[in-house]
Formats: C-alpha cells, structure tokens, sequence
C-alpha cells in the first residue's frame, strides 16, 4: 500500500478511558475520531467497523491525538480548532458539511439547539435532520456536537452516552467560567 492511502489508528489514553482516531498519511486526513471508552477491546472492535488501519502514528496524528487528551483534562483548545484542513469530509453532503461548520461554531462553554443550529444553515425545520447529522459525526469533540441540546433543555443524545455529554458540558461551562475570572 502506498503511503498516500496507508491509514493509520493511533489509540491514546484520556481522562475519561481510551480514545482513538483513524487518519489518513499522505495528504494528512483525519478520518474519524472515537470518543472514549473504559474497555480497550470494546474500542477497537467499534474502530474495525469502520475501516482498516494499521497501528501506528505520526508527528500530525500525535498532535491531534494530544489535542483530544488535553480537551478531557480540561484543557481549552487552541485556535484554530478544528483544522478543517485536516478533517476529510468525503461522503458527507454539503448541507451534512453545513451542520458540522455551524456546531463547531458555538463556542467553549455554550450551548446550542438543534433548532438553532437548522435556523444557522438556513432551514429552520430541519432540526431532525441536525440532530441526525451530529448522531453520525466523524469528529466529536473536534466538532463539539455535544454541546447541542434540545430546545426544551433537555441534554439529547450523544455517542458516548447522556452522562459523558453532561461532564463535557460542565467541564467547559466551569473552564471558561475560570478563564473569564482571570
């Protein structure tokens, strides 16, 4: 396989268990991130579902990967967050692509709807199809979709599940709460 198609999977240790990505070498692309899990076997039988790589890292995978961690300890990231650049989008439309852009766009420490997020991308009745698109999101946590909630407050779903949704959500709220005071 030649280095431009090699991907590889880089699983790293986190606050919150085992997280991981896949990416792609040569053009660097990530190509998903996996939220994390307490089990290890768990986390690479969900991450062969998806595609086949080899394991390994580099200099870029690394940084991301470090990025991730840091994010669970608490860490707010730097800008540019996320490096659009390095996420391959390939098989998501264009309106898919608009959802995630505006979810990146609420900041650290807020909140948005899926309502809000479907009035952002110019269709305001589509917030199921929002929440659809963020159920399906190939980067959490680069594309904070856990920071969209239902309009009635409620928490909404989450990959990681309801209760790692809520820690995310209160660790940012309390973060840039402490940033704000300084």
């Amino acid at each position: 396989m030649r280095d431009a198609e090699r991907c590889l999977s880089l699983i790293f240790q986190t606050s919150k268990g085992y997280a991981a990505i896949l990416y792609r070498l040569d053009p660097f692309a990530l190509l998903r991130v996996f939220l994390p899990r307490q089990n290890r076997t768990r986390l690479i039988s969900d991450m062969e579902q998806f595609q086949y790589c080899d394991s390994g890292s580099d200099e870029k995978g690394r940084r991301v990967a470090g990025s991730i961690a840091d994010y669970f300890n608490g860490k707010m990231p730097e800008p540019p967050w996320p490096p659009w650049e390095w996420m391959d989008m390939r098989g998501l439309t264009p309106l898919q692509e608009s959802v995630l852009k505006a979810t990146a766009g609420v900041p650290y420490g807020g909140v948005a709807t899926y309502g809000e997020i479907a009035r952002a991308i110019g269709r305001p009745k589509a917030y199921r199809f929002v929440g659809n698109t963020l159920a399906k999101n190939p980067f959490p946590i680069m594309i904070p979709c856990h920071r969209i909630i239902r309009s009635n407050d409620d928490i909404g779903g989450f990959g990681g599940g309801i209760e790692l949704k809520r820690e995310l959500i209160a660790l940012e709220r309390d973060r840039a709460r402490h940033q704000t005071l300084k």
